[in-house]
């Protein structure tokens, strides 16, 4: 037996059969390890998670961890993310913070301010909002020693 539900798509909402798939709904699946929220389920508040996680719901509220977040083509966030990582498929209406890269892929719908060090912006994603460009987190070893700085002498004169 088949059962409607409602989930959310772009900036509307559509109904489906639990037998159907949203379009681009296996693009990318959520990483070995990382947290899920399916079609259907309703967030509402705060939450901060390690690793990575992949939203195909409806989330109110702030979300923040120190991974990837996946906004799925059926997901909704509207509230600030922050992350590693994001890349997103649906709708967000909120700030995005992520430290390494933002991708909206051909899907996504981005309503808020931007900071990231690297974004990626597809052909047809739609984007309303601010961006600020940051550098990079460079990472080193803990035994590497930093680099030597690099002064420049002048040159003495030709005689």
């Amino acid at each position: 037996m088949s059962r409607d539900v409602n989930i959310r798509w772009g900036w509307k909402s559509i109904g489906l059969a639990k037998s159907q798939k949203s379009p681009g709904e296996s693009a990318l699946p959520v990483r070995r390890g990382g947290t899920f929220i399916g079609p259907g389920a309703i967030f509402d508040g705060v939450l901060t998670l390690c690793g990575d996680f992949r939203i195909d719901a409806e989330f109110r509220g702030e979300l923040s961890t120190d991974g990837t977040i996946i906004v799925g083509p059926s997901g909704s966030v509207v509230g600030n993310i922050r992350a590693r990582e994001v890349e997103v498929l649906g709708a967000v209406v909120g700030d995005v913070s992520a430290r390494r890269q933002l991708t909206l892929h051909s899907s996504a719908r981005l309503h808020g301010d931007i900071e990231t060090a690297c974004l990626e912006i597809a052909k047809h994603a739609y984007f309303c909002g601010t961006t600020s460009m940051t550098h990079p987190l460079v990472v080193q070893s803990p035994d590497a020693s930093p680099e030597p700085s690099i002064s420049i002498a002048e040159t003495p004169p030709a005689s």
